[in-house]
């Protein structure tokens, strides 16, 4: 690489960055809570949940101070919770040893930091020099390059991070890092980069070429397999809902869900819910189907309202309403289309019947929640709906 490359990139960087809410300064909190946030995660479904975490644990200090349980509730949603539970037990890393690293090497010895992680805080908030490559960076540094290798090879990673080590500006790694991940955020983006608007266009041997669309090549991605569950939707009379917090190396590690085991239909999973629970079952309503896409599998749920004939030995009855326990996104959705969308089939039960439910997309997963349609008698009109008070 031409080390008129950095200058170039940095005078672009200058111009054209994007505004973040965590570039406002560089205190290494701030810098390190967002990069753990983005990953796997986008920026602009990052954003408000940066401004929530903020607001509860403003310090490196209150986050270690803090309950995990609290800690999870509020990254509720961004998914990948283990994030969570390595950051905070890397804050209290932080206050044990009384203060930040101020190395990449210091930061990889926190719990739950990887290289690139480590790279980011230390030249960002410290300035040290030293190369942060991430998707976007790596993109970059192959089409630059003319690297047609994917981004899974371990040797052409190896080779852009030294050829852009070797054109790294000293003092000024932080703002060279983050202006790599910029251009390829915005310009030389997966599909259709933007070569003619590129500042680094006359550096680059695949614009040249002609092939950086092609860079690096695509990578077919095994189909995901499919795993069944079952889950209980059991209420109280008063119409709160049981939840149950999932044990830490399972499924939602630490969070609070319905209770449910990996089943292909309600016959099998029924004693598994009944030796869960400490109390026998009695189903009282069709299954809800819900589909959820997890990184290495797509979970398929059958959620059936149930009621425990004597109190339940392990969970908590929560409202639907207002849950203050820690919830995956998975659960606050289906608590929000029983909130808003229950049918209740019998008042002396207190049991509901969903009718359909909807969702809607966040970051790379979706969920889907469907129930049977009642069913009419042959010859007969679908009854009007009244209509609503406005």
């Amino acid at each position: 690489m031409s080390p008129l490359l950095a200058e170039t990139l940095l005078r672009w960087y200058a111009a054209h960055r994007r505004t973040l809410p965590w570039r406002q300064d560089r205190d290494p909190y701030r810098v390190w809570v967002s990069e753990v946030m983005l990953q796997q995660t986008r920026v602009e479904a990052a954003i408000p949940y940066y401004h929530t975490f903020l607001r509860a644990f403003p310090t490196v200090e209150a986050l270690a101070a803090a309950r995990e349980q609290d800690v999870l509730r509020r990254w509720a949603g961004l998914g990948y919770y283990a994030r969570a539970r390595h950051l905070h037990r890397a804050a209290q890393e932080v206050v044990r040893r009384g203060g930040f690293p101020t190395t990449a090497a210091g930061w990889r010895a926190l719990p739950g930091v990887g290289p690139y992680t480590a790279a980011a805080v230390a030249s960002i908030a410290f300035g040290e020099d030293v190369v942060a490559l991430d998707a976007n960076g790596l993109r970059v540094g192959l089409r630059v390059l003319g690297l047609r290798a994917p981004t899974s090879d371990r040797a052409a990673r190896a080779q852009v991070e030294a050829a852009l080590r070797a054109v790294l500006p000293r003092g000024r790694a932080g703002a060279f890092n983050q202006a790599l991940m910029d251009l390829g955020a915005t310009v030389c983006t997966p599909r259709r980069p933007r070569c003619t608007v590129c500042p680094v266009r006359a550096f680059c041997r695949a614009h040249r070429e002609g092939v950086a669309e092609s860079i690096p090549p695509p990578q077919r991605r095994p189909a995901k397999p499919l795993r069944r569950f079952v889950a209980a939707l059991v209420q109280d009379p008063s119409g709160r809902v049981l939840l149950v917090r999932q044990p830490r190396d399972g499924l939602w590690g630490g969070l609070w869900t319905f209770p449910y085991v990996e089943a292909r239909g309600w016959p099998q999973a029924r004693r598994a819910l009944q030796q869960l629970l400490g109390s026998p079952l009695r189903r009282c309503g069709p299954a809800l189907r819900a589909e959820h896409g997890f990184t290495h599998f797509t979970a398929r749920f059958h959620v059936v309202p149930a009621r425990c004939v004597r109190p339940p030995r392990v969970g908590r009855f929560t409202s639907s309403g207002r849950p203050t326990l820690p919830l995956p996104a998975f659960a606050a959705r289906l608590l929000r289309a029983l909130r808003g969308q229950a049918r209740v089939r019998g008042e002396r039960r207190g049991l509901p019947r969903l009718s359909t439910g909807s969702t809607r997309r966040t970051g790379s997963w979706r969920s889907r929640f469907r129930a049977p349609a009642t069913p009419r008698s042959p010859g007969t009109r679908p009854r009007k709906r009244a209509p609503r008070p406005r």
